[in-house]
């Protein structure tokens, strides 16, 4: 089940997003939202300044200043943000488990010289972390960002696209291809397959050569599921003249998916992580909400 979701906070209305699709994500099981806003140390607030600085101890004062003051202000409306969302929602609030025994939701306010690496740090000790996805906007992290965490926290991701969903999540759309990385995303969003009306699996036919093992490695993952009582059909993905991820993204679309789980494909090259094709792509921004896990 899950419990604990980490909400990351930006004080841009990429928050709204991310406050219901935690809400979804946790409201099943009467679970917990906590909403991190990271704060920019005052020492990385200096160097910072120091880079935009004309060269005057004066002009670095003021720009530090106006850093801090729009630092605080993205602060104050995130706070509010979240304030307003809980009470919308009667939402109660709880610094401590076990809870209400309803969905409950806690603000966490922590400084950090990088953004990234604090989130990830946070991640690792709650279910879920939900992000905003969606395409490019203010508030949301680079693709390179949310892959960071997606790698290094060992949590599944959530990706909340720019517009909120306005109903539960019951239909869910899986991407499906004979790899770890996607039996590892089945199991991770096993406590929101559980609660949903309809899975649709999505098995797209990469290569020519491969198109009846594909289509019989989907009918297998068909199967298991509905061991677990699951509503679950398979469908088999031709692109015809389309990339794959835009055939798999149109298809679930295709089947009114409220949701994409996806393994998230890559490996490392030296000192950063190479994502595939299909990962880079759902990275980039699309406008459903997609769970990934690697």
């Amino acid at each position: 089940m899950i419990k604990t979701v980490l909400v990351h906070m930006t004080g841009t209305d990429c928050d709204r997003s991310v406050l219901a699709m935690g809400l979804e994500a946790v409201r099943p099981y009467a679970g917990h939202m906590e909403c991190l806003r990271v704060v920019t140390d005052p020492a990385a607030l200096v160097a910072q300044a120091a880079q935009l600085d004309m060269g005057t101890s004066m002009v670095l004062a003021d720009m530090l200043n106006t850093l801090e003051q729009q630092d605080r202000e993205k602060t104050d409306r995130a706070r509010a943000a979240m304030t307003e969302f809980c009470k919308s929602e009667n939402i109660a609030l709880a610094d401590a488990p076990p809870g209400p025994g309803a969905v409950s939701a806690a603000w966490r306010e922590t400084p950090a010289a990088d953004e990234f690496e604090r989130i990830t740090q946070f991640a690792r000790y709650h279910d879920l972390v939900v992000l905003a996805g969606g395409p490019e906007r203010t508030g949301r992290l680079s693709a390179e960002g949310l892959g960071s965490i997606l790698v290094g926290s060992g949590r599944p991701v959530l990706l909340a696209p720019q517009k909120p969903p306005k109903a539960p999540i019951k239909t869910i759309a899986v991407a499906w291809k004979d790899a770890p990385e996607a039996a590892r995303a089945i199991t991770a969003s096993m406590p929101l397959l559980a609660k949903a009306d309809r899975i649709e699996v999505l098995s797209a036919n990469e290569q020519d050569a491969r198109a009846k093992e594909c289509l019989d490695c989907s009918e297998s993952v068909v199967r298991q599921l509905r061991w677990h009582g699951l509503n679950a059909y398979g469908h088999f993905v031709i692109p015809a003249g389309r990339s794959v991820p835009n055939a798999v993204l149109e298809s679930a679309h295709g089947v009114h998916a409220d949701l994409l789980v996806m393994g998230a494909y890559g490996h490392s090259r030296l000192r950063e992580f190479v994502f595939g094709g299909f990962t880079q792509r759902i990275l980039e921004g699309v406008d459903l909400p997609v769970l990934l896990f690697h």
